[in-house]
């Protein structure tokens, strides 16, 4: 069994990397954890206001908020959101002591690999998806994530399971768009990303039974991970694919994920809602989420 610590949009907050130390020593909850994944927006770097550039105390906040992290001394890997400097989409980040893998594969076990890809897209009302409330940053995500994310996903084993680690949600999906108030959501909903180039949302739907041809070039991405939307935290589906987001640290929410892998023949008699889907794979063993919870400090 492995046992993640999923944090998000910590946007400064040293005060709550401290909080949730304390929290998980006090709780006997930080032995337990294997990894820390941090899914983007570890500073408050502002690319709202035009011709606005990350300042020296942006890129000194970054490097302290990733020191902070490293400091509990478990394997960190981290991607960058639309509010960290423009360079963390470049660099690796070894240097720092974590491993920012944007655009990157990580082998995490055996039969289980990680994909990590960082920045955001606009986010749009649903009545006006011409009108941005949060434009895009670096660029245009959704077109590279389209160009890019088929690449990172031929690198990895045919036969392993894929975590998958963006900082925005896909599209239409409840971690992700912001409906605060359903009664008049036609007005004030904001869409992750466009419904009209969902770049995100189809590729997942691709790489999830049962719409997948398990049989063929597709690998199954068994959970996405994501942040940005601070609103939507919580748990929701894209056909088996599980779309997890820890809420933000900045506000002292976060998320524990326990996997497991565990023998196909032995989840064909457990897991009685995907025995159709379990009959097609060919793996002996699945890596399989065996505990999510969530919590606010």
């Amino acid at each position: 069994m492995k046992t993640f610590l999923l944090v998000s949009d910590i946007h400064s907050r040293f005060d709550n990397i401290e909080n949730l130390y304390k929290w998980l020593i006090d709780h006997n909850r930080f032995t337990d954890i294997d990894y820390v994944i941090a899914s983007g927006d570890l500073v408050n770097t502002d690319y709202v206001t035009p011709d606005t550039e990350p300042t020296k105390k942006d890129e000194q906040e970054y490097r302290e908020v990733i020191s902070a992290l490293v400091k509990y001394g478990k394997q960190f890997y981290y991607i960058p959101g639309n509010h960290d400097p423009t360079r963390a989409f470049s660099q690796s980040g070894e240097s720092l002591g974590g491993q920012n893998f944007h655009q990157k594969v990580i082998e995490l076990d055996e039969g289980l690999s990680m994909i990590g890809f960082g920045g955001s897209v606009d986010g749009v009302y649903k009545h006006s998806p011409d009108q941005v409330v949060w434009p895009a940053y670096p660029s245009n995500t959704e077109r590279s994530i389209t160009e890019n994310l088929p690449i990172l996903l031929s690198k990895v084993p045919s036969d392993n399971d894929i975590l998958l680690v963006t900082h925005f949600g896909p599209s239409v999906t409840a971690t992700a768009d912001v409906n605060i108030f359903p009664g008049n959501e036609e007005k004030t909903r904001i869409e992750s990303g466009r419904q009209v180039f969902p770049a995100l949302r189809s590729l997942l739907t691709s790489h999830t039974p049962p719409n997948t041809d398990l049989q063929s070039k597709y690998q199954v991405i068994t959970v996405n991970i994501h942040g940005h939307s601070h609103y939507p935290f919580g748990l929701t589906h894209i056909g088996q694919t599980m779309i997890i987001n820890p809420g933000p640290l900045r506000d002292g929410r976060f998320a524990i994920l326990k996997m497991e892998r565990i023998e196909r023949e032995l989840l064909l008699k457990r897991d009685l809602e995907r025995k159709l889907i379990l009959e097609h794979l060919n793996n002996e063993k699945v890596w399989s989420v065996v505990g999510l919870e969530f919590f606010f400090i």
